[in-house]
This record gives C-alpha cells, sequence and structure tokens, in this order.
C-alpha cells in the first residue's frame, strides 16, 4: 500500500504577521494572501480582578509611611544642618569675645602701666608739680533747685524691712 500525501495538508513555514505573502502554484494559479495577526488571548491580569480590600488597606498604608518617611527625613536633615550652622556661628562669636576680653585685659595693662609712669613722675622733684591746696580750690554756689527741675531729688520711699528669710 502506498501512501500518498495530500498537497492541502503539507504544513508550510508561518508567515510574518501582518505580511503579505505570494504563494507559489503551479502555472497561472499564484494566490496573494494577507495573513492577519493572531489575536492572542489576553492572559487574566490583576486589574480585571476586583483587589482585596486589605490589600487596598495595606497599599494606602504603604504610601502614608512613605510619605511620613520622607517628611521624618527632611526634618532630620534640616535639624542636623541648622544645629551644624547653629554651633559654627557660636563659635565665631565666643571667638571674638575671646579676642575682645584679651584685648580688655591689655588694655587694662597699658593704662595701669600709664598711671604707674604718671605717678613716678611726679614724685620726682623735677616735674615741678605741686600738691594740691585747698585755698586755690575754686567753690562753686549751688544753685536754686527749684528753678531747674532736674536737680530735684525725688523723696525717699520708706524702707521696708524684709525678712532675709524671703
Amino acid at each position: 500500500m502506498r501512501v500518498v500525501a495530500n498537497p492541502s495538508t503539507i504544513s508550510k513555514p508561518k508567515p510574518l504577521a501582518g505580511k503579505t505573502q505570494l504563494s507559489v502554484g503551479a502555472g497561472r494559479d499564484r494566490q496573494v494572501t494577507t495573513i492577519k495577526p493572531r489575536r492572542l488571548a489576553d492572559p487574566t491580569s490583576l486589574r480585571s480582578r476586583p483587589l482585596p480590600l486589605w490589600f487596598l488597606r495595606l497599599s494606602l498604608w504603604q504610601r502614608r509611611v512613605s510619605i511620613a518617611s520622607l517628611l521624618l527625613i527632611a526634618g532630620t536633615l534640616i535639624t542636623y544642618s541648622s544645629t551644624v550652622y547653629l554651633q559654627q556661628q557660636w563659635n565665631q562669636q565666643f571667638r571674638k569675645l575671646e579676642t575682645l576680653q584679651r584685648r580688655e585685659r591689655e588694655l587694662t595693662a597699658a593704662n595701669e602701666v600709664l598711671k604707674n609712669q604718671l605717678a613716678l613722675q611726679a614724685e620726682q622733684p623735677s616735674t615741678e608739680l605741686v600738691p594740691p591746696n585747698p585755698a586755690n580750690a575754686i567753690i562753686l554756689k549751688a544753685s536754686n533747685p527749684k528753678s531747674n527741675p532736674s536737680l530735684i531729688k525725688p523723696e525717699a520711699q520708706p524702707k521696708i524691712d524684709i525678712p532675709s528669710g524671703y
């Protein structure tokens, strides 16, 4: 027995989707066929099914926690940077204070040295300085306090004795 293959059942190479293909036939029987892409079956997606309530709540909490984390990180960075900035400003001002205190001590010491030198020069007989004499003092008369209100002293307030325990 002899088996003859039916030419219609012979498998042909699969054409590319959406392309025009010429099939070669005998003689004039050429056929032009356009192969349309096969529509693939849609796989079941998560969007086609309703999500469980617990999943929706969990995703909502994830968003909230993410936002809160970002805010906390931003707040931490702001706090840290302001702390560093304030520390730098404090150090700079403290150095200025120390410099001013050192200059004050130097000026006080220089002032005392000058006073000492003037006192030593005044004691020497060659300077011709005369000790003060009450007879040479100029005495000014006191003005009338009623005519000058700035000279009026307020009346003394009575003292209240407060025990030392308070």
